[in-house]
């Protein structure tokens, strides 16, 4: 076949046409590829990157508002985002700990807790900043545990009169004397036995031990005197029992009172003078 037959059937300027076409082809399916693995990516990653992102614009939000209602919705924020992810329960506690400063102003406490701080104070010589950290973190627990604040601060004053490093001759350490040779495992998670003088840390274990005490034994002053006891004869524990009801009460009677209901009813019509 000669050479113009073979230009007639296949002409030269279609062949970088072809060409073209092969390499458009080409990079259409590496972008489509290259897509549908960013497509996957963003899936697989989608919730997690979303939850934390929503939980930073939350806490950014939240900074301006009032205490108590940043404090609650932080918590429930949290615990939604960490349900989420499948944070368990004994990792949420552990960076609740190591998250929580401590110290705190008090413009982050409502009224209750600024009466609990001012009462304390005026029996024991603390410092505030140090003292505001520990009732937002009495809060936390008691809300959690079902407790009464005051219930956990009166222990607090009684057992250690709020000093963190406190060692009794039971041996007995921190805030709550908390029994390290019993407990030393509850202690694990927060870095070991010497986060028994952490604050945070042992206040945590010690809210943890008196629920446990009281459901154990079917009622507040039973269970305080299981607490304090840790173990031995309960004989001797009425005079702790007291001395921490009494404190409750005193920390109750400093709360601001609600202001008095004024019943709104009827008039009844006065009768006409005689």
């Amino acid at each position: 076949m000669s050479s113009a037959t073979i230009d007639t059937l296949v002409p030269t300027s279609s062949i970088p046409h072809n060409a073209s076409q092969l390499v458009d082809r080409f990079w259409r399916g590496l972008q489509t590829f290259a897509a549908d693995i960013a497509r996957g990516f963003i899936n697989v990653s989608h919730h997690s990157f979303a939850l934390l992102g929503l939980l930073a614009v939350l806490l950014a939000l939240l900074a301006l508002a009032k205490p108590e209602v940043r404090t609650l919705t932080v918590q429930n924020v949290q615990g939604w985002l960490f349900t989420r992810l499948n944070i368990s329960e004994a990792e949420d506690a552990k960076q609740q700990v190591l998250l929580r400063s401590l110290a705190a102003q008090s413009s982050e406490l409502n009224p209750n807790q600024l009466a609990l701080v001012q009462a304390i104070r005026a029996k024991y010589r603390i410092a505030p900043e140090p003292l505001n950290a520990l009732i937002l973190e009495v809060y936390d627990l008691a809300n959690r545990a079902n407790l009464d604040p005051p219930l956990i601060l009166a222990v607090i004053g009684v057992e250690s009169n709020y000093n963190p490093f406190a060692n009794s001759p039971t041996g007995a350490k921190g805030l709550m004397q908390v029994l390290p040779d019993i407990y030393a495992e509850e202690f694990t998670p927060y870095g070991g036995s010497m986060a028994i003088f952490d604050p945070k840390t042992n206040l945590r274990i010690g809210v943890k031990i008196l629920k446990e005490s009281i459901d154990l034994s079917g009622s507040l002053h039973e269970g305080l005197r299981l607490y304090k006891a840790g173990g031995d004869s309960l004989s001797s524990e009425s005079d702790y029992v007291g001395r921490v009801m009494a404190e409750q009460t005193r920390l109750k009677d400093a709360l601001p009172k609600p202001p008095p209901r004024v019943n709104v009813g009827k008039i009844s019509p006065q009768k006409p003078n005689p």
